[in-house]
Protein backbone atom coordinates (compact mmCIF):
# COMPACT_ATOMS: atom_id res chain seq x y z
CA UNK A 1 0.00 0.00 0.00
CA UNK A 2 1.32 3.46 -0.52
CA UNK A 3 1.24 7.09 1.30
CA UNK A 4 -2.02 8.76 0.90
CA UNK A 5 -0.34 11.95 2.43
CA UNK A 6 2.86 13.51 0.45
CA UNK A 7 5.81 14.11 2.91
CA UNK A 8 7.49 17.68 3.31
CA UNK A 9 9.97 17.10 0.46
CA UNK A 10 7.17 15.91 -2.09
CA UNK A 11 5.35 18.97 -1.71
CA UNK A 12 8.72 20.80 -1.72
CA UNK A 13 9.47 18.89 -5.11
CA UNK A 14 5.85 19.82 -6.18
CA UNK A 15 6.33 23.31 -5.09
CA UNK A 16 10.02 23.98 -6.71
CA UNK A 17 8.55 22.21 -10.38
CA UNK A 18 6.03 25.10 -10.06
CA UNK A 19 8.24 27.93 -9.40
CA UNK A 20 11.16 27.01 -11.69
CA UNK A 21 8.08 27.72 -14.00
CA UNK A 22 8.62 31.26 -14.27
CA UNK A 23 12.98 31.43 -14.69
CA UNK A 24 12.79 32.14 -18.56
CA UNK A 25 10.73 35.30 -17.88
CA UNK A 26 12.86 36.29 -15.76
CA UNK A 27 16.57 38.48 -16.49
CA UNK A 28 19.49 35.92 -16.23
CA UNK A 29 20.66 37.34 -12.89
CA UNK A 30 17.23 36.61 -11.12
CA UNK A 31 17.19 33.28 -13.19
CA UNK A 32 20.09 32.17 -11.07
CA UNK A 33 18.82 33.44 -7.91
CA UNK A 34 15.33 31.67 -8.04
CA UNK A 35 17.37 28.70 -8.66
CA UNK A 36 19.58 29.30 -5.49
CA UNK A 37 16.70 29.77 -3.37
CA UNK A 38 14.78 27.13 -4.80
CA UNK A 39 17.57 24.96 -3.99
CA UNK A 40 18.34 26.27 -0.67
CA UNK A 41 15.37 25.52 0.40
CA UNK A 42 15.15 21.78 -0.72
CA UNK A 43 18.65 21.51 0.53
CA UNK A 44 17.33 22.02 3.78
CA UNK A 45 13.42 20.47 3.51
CA UNK A 46 14.16 18.22 6.61
CA UNK A 47 14.67 20.94 9.00
CA UNK A 48 10.73 22.23 6.88
CA UNK A 49 9.63 18.80 7.86
CA UNK A 50 9.78 19.84 11.48
CA UNK A 51 7.00 21.98 11.13
CA UNK A 52 5.09 21.28 8.63
CA UNK A 53 2.77 23.13 7.19
CA UNK A 54 -1.23 23.30 5.78
CA UNK A 55 0.68 25.56 2.80
CA UNK A 56 3.52 24.01 1.78
CA UNK A 57 5.12 27.67 0.28
CA UNK A 58 5.43 28.71 3.92
CA UNK A 59 7.88 26.40 4.56
CA UNK A 60 9.52 26.70 1.15
CA UNK A 61 9.39 30.65 1.76
CA UNK A 62 10.79 30.44 5.54
CA UNK A 63 13.48 27.88 4.54
CA UNK A 64 14.52 30.39 1.84
CA UNK A 65 14.84 33.11 4.27
CA UNK A 66 16.73 31.06 6.56
CA UNK A 67 19.34 30.54 3.63
CA UNK A 68 19.45 34.65 2.74
CA UNK A 69 19.69 35.40 6.34
CA UNK A 70 23.04 33.01 6.79
CA UNK A 71 23.91 34.49 3.46
CA UNK A 72 24.11 37.99 5.12
CA UNK A 73 25.62 36.81 8.30
CA UNK A 74 27.88 36.02 6.08
CA UNK A 75 28.65 38.83 4.03
CA UNK A 76 28.43 41.05 7.54
CA UNK A 77 31.20 38.95 9.51
CA UNK A 78 33.06 39.64 6.05
CA UNK A 79 32.69 43.32 6.17
CA UNK A 80 33.71 43.25 9.57
CA UNK A 81 37.16 41.30 8.54
CA UNK A 82 38.00 43.82 6.23
CA UNK A 83 36.96 46.66 8.49
CA UNK A 84 39.59 45.02 10.70
CA UNK A 85 42.13 44.30 8.08
CA UNK A 86 42.06 48.12 6.62
CA UNK A 87 41.80 49.63 10.39
CA UNK A 88 45.66 47.54 11.23
CA UNK A 89 47.02 49.11 7.67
Amino acid sequence: MGRTVPTVRQLMNEEYNEWIKMKPMLPPEERKALKELLDAALTRSDAGSIVPRVIPSETTFMLMLIHLKAKIDELEDRITEISAEQHHL
